[in-house]
């Protein structure tokens, strides 16, 4: 009955760790599938906002405009390589629209209550980047009903921004790549561009599932192993 029962246990681990596996080869595949549509999308260049479509994820643009340095949104919690940050964003003004852009990761202050010195923003810029969406599980809390600028946030909703900027800004965020001013001059404001399509690459859920096909195999080997020698 004992051996029965092992059985049975075992068949069950077998068959959720395949399962687990192919989930992972699943996920990979989707994210090839995604990756792919994007960099499609990246080869189609918008110039203005009135040509971005309504499914604009991946859209590559440049757009001229200006920047309001005096509300800046500053993303809270954000690691690059093991330090503390946030990811600086800041409103555009282009074709008579605000968008919310992503400038990049920048350190904070050693003092959790000190926010980071934000460098002068003035005249023209181009930005160049992709558009985005802010992700589903982002919501904004009600930490931010005193406002206050650069605007910490520990989450993004474009709805609570536009009310506490006043500006009707657009749906999109634009994760910039490079910035230039009037003159044709990349700007350098210590901004490092961390964002990437997907967090995890295709290749690691392809590793991941060959982690749990592997484990299933050592475990039917191991109770083979074991059945024979009860037999023995």
């Amino acid at each position: 009955m004992r051996r029965w029962g092992f059985l049975a246990f075992t068949l069950t681990m077998v068959v959720l760790l395949v399962k687990l596996g192919i989930w992972q080869m699943s996920r990979a595949a989707e994210k090839e599938t995604l990756l792919s549509q994007l960099s499609e999308r990246q080869q189609q260049l918008v110039t203005q906002v009135s040509s971005i479509p309504s499914d604009a994820k991946g859209f590559a643009v440049a757009l001229n405009g200006t920047f309001d340095v005096n509300r800046s949104v500053l993303l809270d919690n954000q690691t690059h390589q093991g330090q503390v940050g946030y990811r600086w964003m800041m409103p555009f003004y282009t074709d008579n629209n605000w968008l919310l852009v992503e400038l990049g990761w920048i350190p904070a202050p050693p003092m959790r209550e000190d926010l980071p010195e934000l460098p002068e923003v003035t005249g023209q810029h181009q930005i160049k980047g992709i558009v985005d969406l802010p992700s589903k599980r982002m919501v904004l809390g009600n930490e931010t009903a005193a406002v206050s600028w650069p605007l910490r946030v520990q989450s993004v909703d474009m709805a609570m921004i536009a009310e506490a900027s006043g500006y009707t800004v657009l749906p999109w965020v634009i994760r910039s790549e490079s910035i230039m001013d009037e003159a044709g001059e990349t700007m350098n404001w210590n901004a490092l561009p961390v964002w990437e399509p997907v967090v995890m690459q295709p290749e690691k859920h392809y590793g991941y599932a060959m982690q749990w096909f592997g484990l299933a195999f050592v475990v039917a080997i191991g109770f083979v192993v074991w059945w024979r020698k009860g037999r023995l």
